[in-house]
């Protein structure tokens, strides 16, 4: 039996070690369809005690050395498709190796009454809860100490994280919704969405793929407005006229879809060409103010 030591010793886990040790629990995934939630940056990082702004350097260099692949997928509980992180085989050796030299590493653990020297690997037998490896191993690198009332906690704060990121982000999401809604980002609602992004601490990671996903919509929706308004005129340009009610309605219907003007012309012409033949000449751009 390995001699007790200090927490000194787990100490000297570095950043990427607790990346690779957390990403060991995730095995079997290189082929899924559909990743785990824990295998985004910001589970990543709650699970890891790391923090955000560093992570994605440390995951870089991890997938540069092959211990580590990226693939971007669709990630269960999201609505948009994200990067995944999981080990590759090296990566998976690596941690294996970690966890050997690691596990019968004896250290003091503070229970209510006493204080016990454990190995780490025997820690999560002794809890009412199962934590990880790297659970334990990110307490004694963050906390410089182990005490068993804060393990037993940590699944309820990480789920209290994950809750509130998952608010932080939806929030994020409706205020980018927002400034994107009329197609465009003046720079003054650039500038607020960054102080946004940067108070809820949204990754640039997540940033992007939101904006992506949102300006996707919106060209869905544009497409789909185009078509509802290219049916409204085409009946209103099957007598050949548009006045009066007609002509605001076109008008109202125009704004309330986001139809520009020249849109409006392109499909007018295209509907006189339909309806008429490409010789006879109609007034269809009279339908704007």
């Amino acid at each position: 039996m390995c001699s007790p030591v200090g927490i000194e010793e787990i100490s000297s886990v570095t950043s990427k070690d607790r990346i690779l040790l957390y990403l060991s629990d995730y095995t079997h995934v290189a082929d899924r369809y559909e990743l785990p939630s824990g295998l985004t940056q910001e589970s990543i990082a709650n699970g890891t005690g790391i923090q955000r702004k560093h992570l994605p350097q440390y995951l870089k260099d991890l997938i540069v050395t092959g211990l580590v692949v990226q693939r971007k997928a669709h990630v269960k509980g999201m609505k948009q498709r994200m990067n995944g992180y999981y080990l590759s085989a090296l990566g998976f050796s690596k941690a294996d190796e970690m966890r050997q030299s690691l596990s019968g590493v004896v250290v003091p653990v503070k229970f209510p009454n006493q204080v016990v020297e454990m190995p780490l690997n025997k820690i999560d037998e002794a809890t009412s809860v199962h934590i990880t490896f790297c659970d334990i191993v990110t307490a004694a690198v963050v906390n410089g100490s182990l005490d068993m009332e804060s393990l037993e906690g940590i699944e309820v704060r990480r789920i209290a994280d994950l809750t509130a990121s998952d608010e932080a982000t939806e929030a994020y999401r409706k205020a980018l919704s927002t400034a994107w809604r009329d197609g465009k980002v003046t720079a003054t609602e650039r500038y607020l969405i960054d102080q946004l992004r940067e108070t809820l601490k949204i990754s640039e990671e997540e940033h992007r793929s939101l904006e992506c996903e949102i300006l996707r919509k919106l060209a869905e929706d544009h497409m789909e407005f185009r078509r509802i308004y290219r049916q409204v005129l085409e009946i209103a340009l099957a007598d050949g006229q548009i006045e009066g009610a007609e002509k605001e309605i076109l008008n109202t219907l125009r704004r309330m879809l986001r139809v520009s003007g020249e849109e409006h012309e392109a499909m007018a012409r295209e509907l006189q060409t339909e309806l008429f033949g490409p010789y006879r000449e109609r007034n269809v751009g009279s339908t704007l103010e």
